[in-house]
């Protein structure tokens, strides 16, 4: 089965993720139900793109992206290219490209802006944020009148590992969205041509203090349900704690308490004793009960749907 593999190499210390760091996400009480019946919903980058308008895009010179793409898909890049243009492109796409043919950057940039959107159609990220306690700010930003469920890296990318999918994994880079520039990030360098090509792992610095360490996987494209729905996934293989919302009641503790430990009895399972903030909105729906995802991941998996294969590695 494959092994979630971490986007940067174990020399580069200041980024690299041992199995023992800690992660927490901050969850609807709904979703935490959702776990304990084994059931994940990630969603895909586009469906994240709904909170916020930057995510999974960056402003990188035409020259990077190019540089990047060949270096990346090698061989394969002149078959990924004619892939685009006859199934991505318009009909005036196609035609501007034919009509500036000698422009060197003329079909690039129209190139660049469809493997973008279908990266970000067909990748999903599952979210977390890491730190060895909790947050008083994620409480406020996504876990108010929820939960938060801790775990660590080694636990989720065991998991994982049973899902028959193929996952990437790391830290978000944080870069400053006018400039591009990070002490951590030089887009020039043949180092960082793979995060050009995943700015799913890059975020404005303005979110920088959520710390975000994400998990990737790709599929096929499922704009009418915003992400991909795994199944059996034991919560007591990655859940060390539950920490609900630091505002209920104690009799309101103590019920969710008994219908956690129906699930897992031995799990710790308690009241946070931080406060939390404003409401914030959920991107889970009823709509993930549904196993939707087998007949048309079955084209995606046995390449039988036209797109260069490639592209699917996420």
């Amino acid at each position: 089965m494959p092994k979630p593999v971490q986007i940067f190499p174990e020399g580069v210390t200041e980024r690299w993720l041992p199995d023992h760091v800690e992660v927490w996400r901050y969850i609807p009480l709904r979703t935490l139900f959702f776990y304990l019946n084994g059931l994940v919903f990630i969603p895909s980058v586009a469906k994240l793109r709904t909170a916020d308008p930057f995510e999974g895009e960056f402003y990188e010179k035409i020259a990077w992206f190019n540089s990047a793409f060949g270096k990346t898909y090698g061989s394969e890049t002149d078959a990924i290219e004619k892939w685009m243009f006859k199934d991505l492109c318009s009909d005036y796409e196609r035609q501007h490209i034919e009509m500036n043919r000698h422009s060197p950057n003329a079909a690039a940039e129209i190139f660049r802006r469809h493997y973008f959107d279908f990266v970000r159609r067909t990748r999903s990220a599952w979210c977390w944020f890491k730190s060895y306690r909790e947050s008083a700010a994620m409480w406020s930003i996504y876990g108010n009148q929820g939960v938060a469920v801790k775990s660590s890296i080694g636990k989720i990318c065991k998991v994982l590992e049973n899902t028959n999918r193929d996952f990437i994994y790391g830290r978000m880079t944080y870069v400053d969205y006018q400039s591009g520039v990070s002490t951590e990030f030089n887009p020039e360098d043949e180092a960082d041509y793979h995060l050009l090509l995943r700015p799913f792992f890059l975020k404005r610095k303005e979110y920088e203090s959520e710390n975000e360490v994400r998990f990737v996987t790709s599929g096929h494209d499922r704009l009418d349900r915003g992400g991909i729905l795994m199944k059996k996934l034991p919560p007591q293989e990655w859940i060390s704690e539950i920490r609900l919302w630091p505002g209920l009641t104690h009799d309101e503790e103590q019920s969710i308490q008994r219908a956690v430990q129906h699930f897992i009895p031995t799990i710790d399972c308690q009241k946070s004793d931080l406060f939390s903030g404003p409401d914030s909105s959920s991107f889970l729906t009823d709509l993930i009960l549904e196993d939707l995802e087998k007949p048309i991941n079955a084209s995606w998996a046995q390449n039988s749907d036209g797109i260069p294969n490639p592209l699917k590695s996420p």
